[in-house]
């Protein structure tokens, strides 16, 4: 599937229960919708819509930095009930996620953004993605416990293979959203083999950066792919807010507004997981998009 700079449209062919389609049919709507509002400033202008908070915790025997981004006036985990793990990319850091972190907060989801442990380590970044949703569940960072089924991991670049590698530990995920991830071993692949959350994939045009397009090669391994979008002319850089030109310079520019897009994208797919996660799969698994 491909997508310009405005709402992607059409739905993944879907195998299961009636129940299943009708959900997944009506929450894409709520998608696009979160799509417009995003563009058109509707969630993002609300001012106080959020709240944001540095903690300090050991990961992988490391101390580190966590951005918590939680829904002003909602419970702990935020109205939706659901709590998203982002992951930034290769050399970068937390900070490039603030405006994702920021609009799913204001979208009702829990964001927690850490700075990963290792440079160059994907899989011991994947372990330690692992332990931090492990100790969300159990209630960290002064959150209150949470279900696995309301946890979404998502990740960029980098962090998307590392999140790939956590997310095929941890069976029952309310999804996996995989921003122009890159797979340069082949473990990535592998990983979303073994997947058994619904999954997202959204992708930049072909780069050095994105190794020419890799990520397409998870989103055919993945059984649970509910969509795998190109987002026609984004840069590898769209994928994180905000950005530099050092990333600019490497991966290229985009058209102006790109990275609203995949912000946009990024924020509706997980808002779609979380109401599909409500939904019994009494009819199997879902089908993958082409």
């Amino acid at each position: 599937m491909r997508c310009g700079p405005g709402p992607c449209k059409g739905l993944s062919a879907v195998r299961g229960s009636r129940t299943l389609l009708t959900a997944i049919v009506a929450h894409r709507s709520r998608t696009l919708l979160v799509v417009f509002l995003l563009l058109a400033g509707g969630v993002a202008a609300q001012p106080g819509a959020f709240v944001v908070r540095t903690e300090q915790m050991d990961l992988a025997g490391s101390r580190t930095a966590v951005d918590v981004y939680q829904p002003a006036g909602g419970s702990s985990v935020g109205p939706s009930g659901g709590l998203a793990v982002v992951a930034h990319g290769f050399t970068r850091s937390r900070q490039r996620h603030r405006d994702l972190g920021r609009a799913l907060a204001e979208a009702g989801i829990t964001a927690v953004i850490p700075d990963l442990p290792y440079s160059v380590d994907h899989w011991g970044n994947g372990d330690a993605i692992v332990e931090l949703a492990s100790r969300l569940e159990a209630g960290a960072l002064g959150l209150a416990p949470i279900e696995r089924s309301r946890l979404l991991l998502i990740g960029t670049s980098a962090g998307g293979l590392a999140t790939l590698l956590a997310a095929a530990k941890l069976p029952g995920l309310a999804g996996w959203i995989g921003l122009d991830p890159v797979d340069r071993t082949g473990s990535g692949v592998t990983a979303a083999a073994q997947l058994t959350a619904p999954a997202v994939v959204l992708l930049a045009d072909r780069s050095n950066c994105n190794l020419y397009g890799s990520g397409r090669a998870i989103g055919r391994a993945i059984p649970g792919l509910l969509r795998s979008t190109v987002l026609e002319g984004a840069s590898h850089c769209d994928f994180e807010a905000p950005t530099n030109n050092v990333c600019r310079f490497l991966c290229g520019s985009s058209p102006p507004g790109m990275a609203e897009v995949a912000r946009a994208e990024t924020v509706g797919a997980a808002l779609e997981m979380l109401d599909i996660a409500r939904v019994p799969r009494a009819g199997g698994p879902i089908d993958r998009a082409n």
